[in-house]
């Protein structure tokens, strides 16, 4: 019961403040599309391109594009930590006056942020993968889901952890930026020192960018890299 309480007055709240969700999706849109312009076509000619010099230059350009977007993409989730920091005090003083506990609150505050997380990926997926003409639509989109699932579970544990706004959105720009630095495309996996390389096993932006890799490059549809 409490549950469906907490999911619908989350909801609810989300509904009557939809620029909180509109300021984002806009955000996404115009980076997307800007994603998708610069690198238009390219994907098609990386897997049409019948010489393998020409195959292996779009194929070198696109790597920048899906770095980008598992990246980048990802790095704006610190956004939604004042929304998150907001509901936070009044779960602090409903739960000190008994009134509700952690479980039911954490598991409705994550299914009601999931309509938009997929919004936001599905628009970004259309953009890129249409103008960009890139492979595996399906994919594509989930890959991006799971990461900004990722991602901002891991804004709401931090700003969980923090007294304000500013320093947990600094925690987290840090922690993304350690990750991107540490996924492969930056510094290759053989060549990070053996200091950092718990850094690269770590990071979900490795497996992410992986994915992305492959669903790009595997196959028949990977061209003449593939």
């Amino acid at each position: 019961m409490q549950f469906w309480v907490l999911l619908t007055r989350i909801t609810h709240q989300s509904v009557k403040n939809p620029y909180i969700y509109m300021v984002r999706v806009v955000m996404y849109i115009a980076l997307s599309f800007m994603v998708g312009t610069m690198y238009s076509g390219v994907g098609e000619a990386a897997r049409e391109s019948q010489s393998l010099e020409e195959a292996d230059r779009a194929a070198q350009k696109l790597l920048p594009c899906l770095f980008y977007v598992q990246a980048f993409l990802v790095f704006m989730s610190v956004a939604v930590l004042p929304f998150f920091l907001e509901q936070r005090d009044v779960f602090r003083r409903e739960r000190a006056n008994g009134d509700i506990v952690c479980l039911p609150y954490v598991v409705a505050n994550f299914l009601a942020g999931l309509p938009c997380i997929a919004l936001i990926s599905l628009i970004s997926t259309v953009l890129v993968v249409q103008l960009a003409d890139l492979n595996g639509f399906g994919d594509f989109f989930l890959n991006l889901l799971l990461s900004l699932i990722v991602a901002e579970s891991l804004m709401h544990l931090i700003g969980a952890a923090q007294p304000h706004y500013i320093i947990g959105m600094a925690l987290g720009a840090g922690m993304f930026g350690m990750f991107m630095l540490c996924e492969g495309f930056m510094v290759p996996k053989q060549d990070i020192p053996a200091g950092w390389k718990w850094g690269y096993h770590l990071a979900f932006h490795t497996y992410s960018f992986k994915w992305f890799m492959h669903n790009q490059f595997s196959g028949e549809d990977g061209g003449l890299v593939g």
